[in-house]
């Protein structure tokens, strides 16, 4: 089995590192908390061992909460948003998942700075993520698997 891609992260420097437990193959949900930007982050994955981890929440968790349940059949196909500034930091201000059924259009947070994209082509999905986070998200990668 191929081992994921690394890809990003987009935001800023603070906070400290975050990164999955184990090599991720599939996404269960993703938790967002949001505001004037991203508060926090927290997902849920099917590891390469095929074991279910828990992540997060990674920053805090205040303000909205949204959580994106995603069925065994579907997969993330497209992560947006933007960081910039805001509560003082460069943060993660705004993200946008889509999955191959396109069931979760929605923008979290507040379209602020500067915008990022990562579609994931050739069939390939996100399946994780990675970053930065202190009392905020201050950065996001993902993990993408061929």
């Amino acid at each position: 089995m191929s081992k994921p891609a690394k890809i990003g992260p987009w935001g800023g420097a603070g906070g400290d590192e975050r990164n999955v437990q184990a090599m991720p193959r599939r996404l269960v949900s993703v938790t967002i908390h949001s505001g004037e930007g991203i508060d926090g982050i927290s997902f849920t994955y099917v590891g390469s061992d095929y074991v279910q981890y828990t992540e997060g929440p990674w920053g805090r968790t205040l303000n909205n909460e949204n959580t994106i349940t995603i069925d065994p059949t579907d997969y993330v196909t497209e992560i947006s948003g933007t960081f910039g500034t805001a509560y003082d930091n460069t943060i993660v201000t705004s993200l946008k998942i889509a999955t191959f059924n396109d069931q979760y259009p929605v923008t979290y947070g507040t379209p602020n700075g500067t915008p990022f994209h990562i579609p994931v082509l050739n069939g390939g999905k996100v399946v994780g993520f990675f970053g930065r986070s202190g009392d905020l998200l201050d950065a996001i990668g993902v993990y993408i698997h061929p």
